[in-house]
């Protein structure tokens, strides 16, 4: 069984609908911290996975577009999970990038914002003494973690990942059925 390495449509589809993805998905988040605040968003992680859902759906069109213009009409399982699986590591590269960037414009200071109203929920909470106490500390080694190059950029990464490998086993089970989705007309 000779393999080959996949053809510059395969990786010109990921690069396209996988880095699509992946900028929407953040300039969504981004724009949501700027215009609402954190504290709006910082309540919504359900809305959040919901959007990053939506959005990376574009992993499903990728897929079909690539099968119906590339392939005939027919996929395999495993081309149409590797080409969603490459979709999702682009996606992911360009979220990571669009987050360093948006770091680096407001000095890192999305860190510093969070832990402090994950704080100021506690204390509304009404806790306090030790229990308080401990909670900061744990909020200061966040801080410090995160000022880390290397700790923030794969967990950044993981943010979106494991949701991208979610679409696209979802995708690849569809696709990979040439009647299900079937191209209809000339598109």
């Amino acid at each position: 069984m000779q393999t080959t390495l996949p053809q510059l449509g395969f990786w010109k589809t990921a690069g396209i609908y996988g880095g699509l993805a992946g900028f929407l998905v953040i300039s969504t988040m981004v724009s949501s911290f700027l215009i609402f605040g954190l504290q709006s968003s910082a309540g919504s992680q359900t809305f959040g996975f919901l959007l990053m859902f939506f959005i990376l759906s574009l992993i499903f069109f990728g897929i079909k577009r690539f099968r119906d213009q590339e392939q005939g009409g027919i996929i395999k399982f495993s081309r149409a999970l590797l080409l969603g699986l490459a979709m999702s590591v682009f996606a992911g590269f360009a979220y990571v990038i669009v987050w360093e960037i948006y770091l680096s414009m407001t000095d890192h200071s999305f860190i510093h914002h969070y832990t402090d109203h994950l704080i100021e929920q506690q204390k509304s909470k009404g806790i306090s003494g030790e229990t308080l106490t401990d909670f900061i500390a744990k909020m200061n080694e966040m801080k410090d973690n995160y000022s880390r190059r290397e700790f923030r950029i794969p967990l950044t990464f993981v943010e979106i990942f494991p949701m991208g490998f979610i679409v696209t086993l979802l995708s690849a089970l569809l696709l990979h059925k040439p009647k299900l989705w079937a191209r209809k007309g000339g598109l």
